[in-house]
């Protein structure tokens, strides 16, 4: 049998994943690979630690796949995005990752923020930190000598398509999340670039999602016991991939992410821009295809902040997970805003904060668990909403990343939402996306939603419906969720804790 390798390079971690022709998980490699977070809002991290993680993961879905019998037919590779690493002429780094939520060119974003509508209208984003040609323009800015010596601006995932096939190539997914990337025309727009003052020569060659870039070169297959040659597929970025892996090719379904943070995409057959600039449009993992996206900054963190904070040294959720579900829905009266990062949609407020509201004496930690739970969904119904505005009406949410574990937490975004929602089997929807993309691009399968139809197997799914009982109570968490959310942003308030 024929099977597909995946390279899903995270915010933390890199992980290797064989799959069988099948789309069913054969081997798991994964490696810890966290950045460098420093108290000035500079996060950072070295090249040279995903290029000696990548090898290494490779060479153990060799020995898996001789084990299993396996053929590898090609590498999928999904990733983290809007990180820039700046590169010479022979490849070298020339300083290490500035990473996609670094927040050192706040500032250039704040001097640039007359120029938001220009930029969304043609890229689907506001100008941010968090995408790419702020952070060029930074090198360009703060060091001009570094600056001279850079052959290309590069992202983690162009990093290690380079390291893999020797080619500096991005797909319009990862374009998508720059401020350089034209959505109508899938190409650079040079007005951008001399806005950001970015050179052409310096970004990578543009791919359509799902391409082969290139070959494996014979140093990387000499390290890692893959033959040469190999096709190495550019699959997307890690939320487009994600996508896919659920199943998002029509707009009446939605996916909800949920890891650190939470992600709720909606489809789209051509770009859409929302009036308030409140939700980013990317390109699809589907080629020619668009998604949109609503984002909620913390969420699976802040759980683990409450772990972490209220049940000591313990190692597991067990704990925590029960006495969030013993708790009454609605947490007896408690509100939590999650805005422990900052508001993304639908207020893309930096400044907000996250808040605990009708704290009692009587109030239990499972009570407190439960509520960050109630305002993780909570937060996300108000993105289910603006996607819906966009995107059509929306009959099923699909929904993975770690908090979708919990049986729990998928009630309650089904109860919030009032609408199905389903759990696949395979958690791992990132590196599923990725699979299909791989799978299709070198001839395992014939189509996408034929790809994704054989490796979702329905049966192994797990449906999610709302209680009608519990419609009421969560109207009412939503509006006073929106009502404490404004309270909290008047200015006089926000004064009085600076």
């Amino acid at each position: 049998m024929k099977g597909i390798v995946t390279v899903d390079v995270g915010t933390t971690s890199m992980r290797a994943i064989l799959y069988d022709g099948d789309g069913r998980i054969v081997h798991v490699y994964q490696r810890d690979n966290a950045p460098d977070y420093y108290d000035d809002g500079r996060v950072e991290q070295a090249p040279q630690a995903w290029s000696g993680i990548l090898a290494d993961s490779l060479a153990a879905c060799v020995v898996a796949a001789r084990e299993g019998g396996i053929e590898i037919a090609g590498i999928s590779v999904t990733a983290q995005r809007s990180s820039v690493i700046p590169v010479d002429a022979d490849g070298v780094p020339l300083h290490p990752a500035i990473m996609w939520q670094d927040r050192r060119t706040a500032d250039l974003a704040r001097a640039l923020q007359d120029r938001d509508a220009l930029v969304y209208g043609k890229t689907g984003l506001k100008i941010s930190p968090v995408f790419s040609a702020l952070k060029m323009l930074w090198f360009r800015r703060e060091r001009p000598e570094l600056w001279q010596r850079t052959h290309k601006m590069i992202g983690i995932q162009d990093w290690v398509l380079y390291l893999l096939s020797g080619r500096y190539v991005t797909d319009h997914t990862f374009g998508s999340r720059t401020n350089l990337f034209d959505l109508k025309a899938r190409q650079w727009d040079d007005a951008l670039l001399d806005l950001f003052g970015v050179e052409r020569r310096m970004l990578c060659d543009l791919v359509a999602p799902g391409a082969i870039v290139g070959g494996l070169t014979a140093a990387m297959a000499s390290a890692t016991g893959l033959p040469a040659g190999l096709p190495v597929v550019s699959a997307g970025g890690d939320q487009q991939c994600a996508a896919l892996g659920l199943g998002l090719f029509s707009p009446h379904r939605a996916v909800s992410n949920t890891g650190t943070g939470s992600y709720m995409i909606g489809h789209a057959d051509h770009p859409v821009f929302d009036e308030a600039m409140r939700l980013a449009c990317n390109a699809s993992a589907v080629p020619g295809a668009y998604i949109v996206e609503a984002a909620v900054l913390t969420s699976g963190a802040i759980y683990r902040w409450c772990r972490d904070a209220f049940y000591g040294d313990e190692s597991s959720f067990d704990a925590l997970n029960a006495e969030a579900a013993a708790a009454p829905a609605g947490a007896s009266g408690l509100l939590l805003l999650p805005h422990f990062k900052g508001s993304g949609a639908p207020y893309w407020d930096p400044q907000a904060r996250g808040a605990f509201y009708n704290l009692t004496l009587s109030t239990t930690r499972g009570e407190m668990a439960r509520a960050i739970l109630e305002g993780i969904a909570v937060e996300m119904k108000g993105g289910l909403s603006l996607v819906e505005r966009l995107c059509g009406r929306v009959d099923s949410v699909s929904v993975s990343g770690g908090l979708a574990r919990s049986d729990l937490f998928n009630q309650i975004q089904s109860d919030v939402f009032d609408r199905p929602v389903e759990r696949f089997a395979n958690n791992e929807a990132t590196s599923l996306g990725a699979w299909i993309a791989g799978a299709v691009a070198v001839g395992l399968e014939s189509s996408y939603p034929a790809a994704f139809a054989r490796a979702s197997r329905p049966e192994a799914s797990r449906q999610y419906r709302p209680e009608a009982s519990q419609r009421a109570l969560y109207e009412r968490q939503c509006r006073r969720s929106e009502a404490l959310y404004q309270a909290l942003a008047s200015p006089a308030l926000r004064e009085l804790f600076e």
